[in-house]
């Protein structure tokens, strides 16, 4: 398979919130209610372009998220053939032929962050969550360690801790410069981190629990003409 922008996003998206099942040729993709959006207007047409084979999108039985699946030998041996494994993640890397091209990389951390990232505010010294974080949460293993390596390449300032208790590790991209730098380089596509960014664009800060469709609506925006 010729690795392009959009298979690239596809692997951010599939290391990020997917899983390659261990013995089916099968890829699920989970996210929250709010991610169905993000689903319907760019995972699921992303894997139309590419393969030409749409992901089933459905409600879990539990209502508190959806998602993604897609069943297709040769779709799962691409993704194969570019070094994504079958089964846990703990071990899982960002494919070599990735880490090496410069054009894209910004492809591949969009669609991790879109599905495994967030978009935080704090309140620092003020009364109202104003200063924005981009935070990376995952694992710790070889993933994590390659996307250091990754923001290292684009030059981006960040911090890195750790919390034992969990085996998890932190990536945290601090402040306006950063963080405009991010949407500049990167971007976003998932909705709910975007309508964030632009919520806190407009007014300088963010509302703890405000919803996809309030932000939406406090921006003069829809999620049909959302782009």
């Amino acid at each position: 398979m010729k690795l392009n922008p959009a298979i690239a996003e596809l692997c951010g998206i599939i290391l990020g919130d997917g899983h390659m099942h261990k013995t089916e040729n099968r890829i699920i993709i989970t996210g929250s209610l709010e991610d169905k959006h993000y689903y319907e207007r760019v995972v699921i047409p992303l894997f139309c372009e590419e393969f030409r084979v749409a992901p089933g999108l459905k409600k879990s039985k539990n209502k508190n998220s959806y998602y993604l699946r897609l069943e297709n030998k040769t779709v799962f041996n691409a993704f194969l053939s570019l070094g994504l494994k079958r089964g846990n993640k703990i071990n899982a890397k960002v494919p070599l032929s990735i880490m090496t091209d410069l054009n894209l990389i910004p492809h591949f951390l969009r669609g991790l962050f879109d599905t495994a990232g967030c978009l935080k505010f704090s309140k620092q010294a003020r009364k109202y969550n104003y200063y924005p974080r981009i935070r990376f949460c995952l694992k710790i293993g070889p993933l994590f360690r390659n996307l250091g390596i990754l923001l290292n390449k684009l030059n981006f300032n960040y911090c890195e801790f750790k919390d034992k208790r969990y085996d998890t590790a932190y990536y945290e991209i601090s402040g306006k410069k950063n963080v405009d730098k991010w949407i500049k380089l990167i971007g976003m596509n998932n909705p709910v981190h975007k309508t964030k960014y632009l919520f806190w664009k407009k007014f300088g800060k963010h509302i703890p629990k405000f919803s996809l469709k309030q932000r939406l609506k406090s921006i003069g925006l829809n999620i049909n003409n959302f782009g």
